[in-house]
């Protein structure tokens, strides 16, 4: 038995294991604070059905668990004032460029650009599902595209610790891509686009895993024109405004500073034509313009580098432009028939380049690509 102090001590232990256990549950955060982390919480996992379902359960239950324990924001600021400088001389949540940049080690950011993270077999499943999405869209007269954004790492591997610089190896951008042209998929590589515009100024946030304005521009251009409509095509002193200073960033935030890091960069001047309509809710609605002018209408499934510049973009030129979240592969597909697309650009970030496991669209399945299940009013 214990002595009476090492009980108490034990107690004591056992009580600060609960204590997030059950504030998540009596009180959990808000999901809304996972998602200024640029991302979805992980959901809950499903009884495995299969083999391969049943070795990613361990995996899966963690990822749940890491975003939806109690106190979560007030941890993670708790371990950067004491753990990070006083026991730790590195941290496992991201890395310091040589100009003071923020990468992010999260879903293998740096690892996967840096071709150190090959995921073969997702990859190919990927391209599986993008081939059998661009079949079922073609037998409705639907133009299909598709353009990743790069992470940053990707961009700025000079910027990187010289550990986590990418030698010359190929990384699951070049598989999918090269997978896609074997399966004659039309998809763009954005890395050139985005290198070169990069010559004229930051294409990417410093504290942050998104796109500057200028970026965003630049990736939209080499889109449009990827896709046949270079008529499409935004002046960067269209829509880049006068410097603005940005406060933090989703880095910032994961790494307990978000309050003490700023940043000066471009603004995003270019405003919306037309109408919006939210259809669903939440952090990242999914959403219509209607622009109210002749023209396509161009459905982006995308996540948050997408969402609030390549719709406004786009309503400066077309019919309508929608925004769908990927959802990590699991979008509903009955946007599809509903909204009766044009064109759909496939724009989920390279770090999201695979499906989470488990996810594929939603009411889509083989019937999804046969004529006599075509809705009659294609």
């Amino acid at each position: 038995m214990l002595p009476a102090r090492r009980r108490y001590f034990a107690l004591l232990g056992l009580l600060l294991l609960a204590t997030p256990l059950v504030a998540g549950l009596v009180r959990p955060d808000n999901p809304e604070l996972i998602r200024k982390e640029a991302r979805e919480p992980a959901p809950a996992p499903a009884a495995p059905q299969t083999l391969e379902a049943a070795l990613a359960l361990p995996r899966q239950a963690d990822a749940y668990l890491a975003d939806h324990f109690g106190l979560r924001e007030k941890m993670i600021r708790l371990h950067k004032d004491f753990a990070k400088p006083v026991v730790l001389q590195e941290n496992p949540i991201a890395v310091y460029g040589k100009s003071g940049r923020m990468f992010a080690l999260g879903d293998d950011m740096v690892l996967q650009s840096a071709g150190r993270v090959v995921r073969t077999q997702k990859v190919m499943e990927a391209a599986d599902l993008l081939s059998a999405l661009r079949d079922a869209l073609a037998l409705r007269g639907v133009k299909f595209l598709v353009a990743m954004p790069p992470n940053s790492s990707t961009i700025y591997p000079d910027d990187l610790p010289k550990w986590a610089q990418n030698p010359g190896t190929t990384t699951e951008y070049d598989l999918l891509l090269k997978e896609l042209a074997a399966r004659g998929v039309k998809a763009v590589d954005l890395r050139p686009a985005m290198s070169l515009a990069r010559l004229d100024g930051p294409t990417y946030l410093l504290n942050d895993l998104h796109w500057t304005a200028p970026g965003a521009v630049a990736a939209f251009n080499a889109v449009a024109e990827a896709d046949g409509h270079s008529d499409w095509r935004i002046e960067p002193s269209a829509a880049i405004g006068s410097p603005v200073v940005r406060k933090g960033g989703d880095i910032a935030r994961l790494l307990g500073v978000y309050d003490s890091v700023s940043e000066t960069t471009e603004g995003f001047n270019l405003r919306p034509v037309g109408t919006s309509v939210h259809l669903t809710e939440g952090e990242m609605p999914e959403y219509v313009l209607t622009t109210g002018r002749e023209g396509p209408t161009v459905m982006v499934i995308g996540d948050s580098f997408t969402k609030d510049y390549f719709p406004i973009m786009l309503s400066q030129r077309v019919g309508r432009a929608i925004w769908i979240h990927h959802r990590h592969c699991g979008f509903d597909w009955a946007w599809i028939d509903k909204l009766r697309p044009d064109e759909v650009w496939w724009t989920p970030v390279e770090r999201f380049l695979v499906c989470w496991p488990g996810q594929s669209p939603k009411n889509f399945s083989a019937v999804a690509a046969r004529a006599d299940q075509i809705p009659s009013f294609y």
